[in-house]
């Protein structure tokens, strides 16, 4: 049975985002068309484009958000 893969699926392959039996079923596919081999390497390269972001929240940021869950979880065992 033939499987036809859309680039969604590729994006979700390239991202570790799939099932293993889709995985082992587009590594398969993979092998057998050189197109598709082609098309997701394009995606690789395009992947590789994006700029690095790191995503971290300035220390004052984290401690506000502490400190508000803290404080709302306390509210919660004092109301009646």
């Amino acid at each position: 049975m033939k499987h036809i893969f859309t680039p969604e699926d590729l994006i979700a392959y390239l991202y570790s985002e799939t099932t293993l039996a889709k995985r082992l079923a587009i590594q398969e596919a993979l092998r057998r068309d050189p197109a598709l081999s082609i098309e997701l390497e394009s995606l690789r390269i395009a992947q590789q484009q994006f700029p690095k972001v790191r995503f971290t929240a300035p220390k004052r940021s984290l401690n506000a958000i502490l400190q508000y869950s803290q404080s709302t979880r306390m509210e919660e065992y004092v109301q009646p």
